[in-house]
């Protein structure tokens, strides 16, 4: 290999050092400190999708919830679990077996509506109101 090609090449390699040491300091590529769901183990890393468990209130993904309720609760074959808002699920049954009418058969609260977990109020001033 000639000398020239050599000196390209440790050029081409100052030039990506240098983007390298650029992007190491944007917030966006520093590593974060994500919560770990305790169902699943895996780092929560949509915490505004994110519901508290039930053991120990700390975040838990949201589909990781339904696995555990689908458990839990007997369904039949026209039923389903939903979200219904504010920290409560349910179980949903259709009526004459049409998608659109439906009625919900059990309220789960699984949040406790009045407690404001800590994790969540973190989160609270970057949404906009």
């Amino acid at each position: 290999m000639s000398d020239e090609n050599q000196d390209n090449r440790t050029d081409q390699s100052k030039k990506r050092d240098g983007k390298r040491k650029r992007y190491k300091n944007n917030r966006r590529y520093q590593k974060k400190d994500y919560p770990i769901c305790p169902y699943c183990g895996n780092s929560v890393k949509d915490i505004f999708t994110a519901i508290a468990s039930e053991e120990n209130e700390e975040p838990a993904h949201f589909d990781c919830i339904i696995k555990q309720l689908e458990q839990r609760e007997t369904l039949e074959k026209d039923e389903k679990i939903c979200y219904l808002g504010r920290g409560s699920f349910g179980i949903i049954k259709t009526r004459n077996g049409s998608s659109l009418k439906f009625f919900v058969r059990k309220r789960i609260q699984y949040e406790k509506e009045e407690k404001k977990f800590d994790w969540r109020k973190k989160i609270s001033s970057r949404i906009k109101k």
